[in-house]
């Protein structure tokens, strides 16, 4: 069985030379990508025959790298193998279109399913262009370096020193003062681009600073994987007219003095949805866009492609419907509520841009694509407005299928619940091969009781939830003590 270990400055020093010889254009796999945020997605990794994979958590849900090494087939089986036993999804994280491919021909790997996020593909460029914005395309890059030099003179450009610590902060608070508006992910990247500054040397990566009269006004952090130069950090002041192209370009020649020869490429992440950022980017014309996929390999979603509709007492399940943007935003907007869902939208990373009635409803439909989730709208008949969401997820190679049901506030207490509950189970009961399960917190009678009178059985508690199982279901067929449960109490205990 595979071993994987977390993330550390120390099991980093394993990892890097797989990472250096990695010769996808995706950043997702380089050396302070993986620094800044295994933390935060509970990244590891696992070293197999001279083979190399992470596995680190996307959507709450587990997912593999694609393996890179000396055996990448023969660490596929053991990934496979490692994922049923542990009752995971199948799924891998920062697929490119080439391995995407390769993928889609490999007969261990059917059925998959698969889907992007447009904000999370790379920017990639030519690397000899961002020397010195050749040409008419650029001229507007150009006429910007020109205007800073002449309002605040030809900057110093250079890699910083442990002397240059006190200066790097002092820039980074600036730029933090600058930028008070910053959402959760902004907020996070700029705490990871202290720790990163901070061990920078030990990862084998490049730090460059420039200066105006002896006061640092930008910051870059990258390093070299492969044939590209992968800038993970540019912060700059603001107030100073053209400091990013100035900055830019003089870290890439920088970094070609430093290796003795340019390299083919220029990778500087990507938008993370941002509408500035991302006309910015577009801007600085890319050579092509690294587009990163989820790869969901046997998910129980592809019983589901059609949306059969579902009947409960009073209730309809069915598919999601345009018209049902404007309530889909208030259910998941709506803090109280969703406080016995485990969900804070205001705390949600992977929410970049503005929340409209097309966000949440967007980040489902990729989701269903990816095959990570089924989302049935809840309704009092079929052609009524949608009162809640029953979720099919947690899909793993077992054929688990998890079951969870929230509804608007106003449609509470009235066994809304309990009949889309039922209907879904009854859905589930169809479609799985093995579990139908659910959880709810600790604190959740309500849900505690919408699951129990639905026939499941509770057989097990942790710090924070309560697990069901419907019996008959391979959770429980193996143990009929289980089965004998009859309270909370008697767990609890």
């Amino acid at each position: 069985m595979l071993n994987f270990e977390p993330f550390s400055i120390s099991s980093l020093q394993k990892a890097l030379p797989y990472i250096k010889k990695n010769t996808s254009l995706c950043s997702d796999l380089s050396a302070g990508y993986l620094f800044m945020w295994s933390d935060d997605a509970d990244m590891k990794f696992c070293i197999w025959n001279d083979t190399f994979s992470v596995m680190q958590n996307v959507g709450e849900q587990p997912a593999f790298s694609f393996p890179m090494g000396a055996d990448p087939e023969g660490m596929t089986d053991e990934l496979k193998q490692y994922a049923y036993a542990n009752d995971m999804p199948f799924r891998f994280f920062g697929i490119d279109e080439e391995r995407l491919n390769l993928m889609r021909a490999d007969s261990r790997l059917q059925p998959a399913m698969w889907a992007y996020d447009r904000k999370w593909s790379d920017y990639v460029y030519d690397f000899a262009e961002a020397m010195s914005f050749p040409g008419k395309k650029f001229s507007g890059q150009r006429n910007h370096i020109n205007k800073f030099k002449k309002l605040y003179g030809e900057p110093e450009i250079r890699f910083l020193s442990k002397d240059d610590d006190e200066s790097a902060e002092g820039l980074l608070k600036k730029y933090e003062s600058e930028h008070t508006g910053t959402n959760a992910l902004e907020k996070k990247e700029l705490e990871k681009t202290r720790e990163l500054y901070g061990v920078h040397e030990m990862l084998g990566l490049y730090a460059a600073g420039m200066f105006v009269d002896d006061e640092l006004i930008a910051l870059s952090i990258g390093e070299v994987m492969g044939e590209q130069l992968i800038i993970h950090v540019e912060k700059a002041l603001k107030e100073y007219e053209g400091v990013y192209p100035t900055m830019y370009s003089g870290f890439v020649r920088l970094m070609a003095d430093r290796l003795g020869h340019p390299l083919k490429y220029v990778n500087r992440e990507d938008d993370s949805g941002d509408p500035g950022l991302r006309t910015s980017k577009q801007q600085y014309h890319p050579i092509c866009m690294a587009d990163k996929y989820l790869v969901h390999i046997d998910s129980p979603a592809v019983r589901f492609t059609s949306h059969p509709m579902a009947f409960g007492d009073g209730v309809v399940l069915t598919e999601f419907r345009e018209t049902d943007r404007e309530a889909y935003l208030r259910l998941n907007t709506d803090a109280d509520n969703n406080r016995y869902w485990g969900y804070d939208y205001r705390e949600d990373m992977s929410i970049t841009g503005p929340v409209d009635e097309n966000t949440f409803y967007d980040m489902t439909a990729l989701d269903e694509q990816a095959g990570d989730s089924v989302n049935y709208a809840v309704r009092l008949s079929e052609n009524g407005e949608m009162i809640g969401e029953m979720i099919f997820w947690n899909f793993t190679l077992k054929g688990n299928i998890e079951l969870g049901c929230r509804l608007l506030p106003e449609y509470h207490g009235k066994g809304y619940g309990k009949a889309a509950f039922g209907a879904a189970l009854e859905l589930a009961l169809r479609m799985s091969d093995n579990d139908v399960t659910a959880k709810c917190y600790l604190e959740n009678l309500p849900s505690y009781r919408m699951i129990t009178d639905n026939g499941f059985i509770l057989y097990k508690k942790d710090a924070e939830y309560y697990y069901f199982a419907f019996p008959g279901t391979g959770r429980l067929m193996a143990d009929e003590d289980i089965k004998k449960q009859v309270s909370v109490e008697a767990v609890a205990g």
